[in-house]
């Protein structure tokens, strides 16, 4: 398991985000930025480095992480303890719902929240492993022998959590963790949901990619991303992660 969950952060943003963003045009000097769910704050420490961000916003409902986080982040980023679906504040270039939406139930509300914070011209990043894939249930952030067998999570949720233990992690520890998981469960998210609630939200799909391997495994377990088409159907069983831009039109 990863040793310090904020510096793991930072290294997506500087390896996979960053230059999906510059890839995509969406360069952020000047720019405000709202990462929801940011756990530790390292994706923003990472913009931040890269870029000359007027506004560096990140809010989690877990108070442990937000208070690890404000101690490694740079002065810029400014970390707060809250709920992003009852969030009140100004309007931002971008936000950020990395690895998130699958924890909110309500990931219509999330993504109309997002869509009203955005300036005109701004964008929505999402990423999410969808429930029907082999991990969609997370249970690789548990440990013992079924941490690692695939679609463990559609057995009866009794059996899953029985199955699973949770002594804690650099993410998160023991009820907290298990309680992390139970949120992927009650949600339930598949990519033809995310696709119609970002309709639903007035926001339009610029890109969207999923993988069979998805970019993090690379710094999780040493292994090389694979693709697979990000279609409902095949898609939501076979995509460990799906990444998308988002846009209004």
């Amino acid at each position: 398991m990863i040793a310090d969950f904020h510096h793991y952060e930072y290294e997506l943003c500087r390896r996979f985000l960053i230059p999906l963003l510059l890839e995509r045009g969406l360069g952020l000097d000047g720019k405000s930025v709202l990462d929801a769910g940011c756990g530790y704050g390292g994706v923003l420490a990472g913009l931040a480095e890269r870029f000359r961000l007027a506004e560096a916003l990140g809010i989690d409902l877990d108070r442990g992480m937000i208070a690890n986080g404000r101690e490694k982040s740079p002065p810029v980023v400014v970390l707060r303890t809250g709920d992003f679906l009852a969030f009140e504040g100004g309007e931002f270039d971008g936000v950020l719902l990395r690895d998130v939406l699958e924890h909110i139930v309500d990931v219509e509300g999330a993504l109309a929240k997002a869509a009203r914070l955005l300036k005109p011209g701004g964008f929505v990043f999402a990423s999410f492993a969808p429930f029907l894939s082999p991990f969609g249930g997370h249970q690789h952030n548990g440990s013992g022998p079924f941490a690692s067998v695939p679609w463990l999570h559609l057995l009866p949720e009794s059996w899953f959590r029985g199955l699973l233990r949770f002594p804690g992690n650099s993410y998160k520890s023991g009820e907290a963790l298990r309680a992390d998981m139970d949120t992927v469960l009650l949600t339930r998210l598949s990519l033809g949901r995310f696709r119609r609630a970002a309709a639903a939200a007035g926001l339009e799909v610029r890109y969207l990619r999923g993988y069979a391997v998805r970019p993090d495994y690379r710094l999780k377990f040493g292994l090389p991303s694979l693709r697979f088409p990000a279609i409902p159907g095949p898609g939501d069983l076979f995509c460990t992660g799906a990444e998308a831009l988002l846009a209004k039109p």
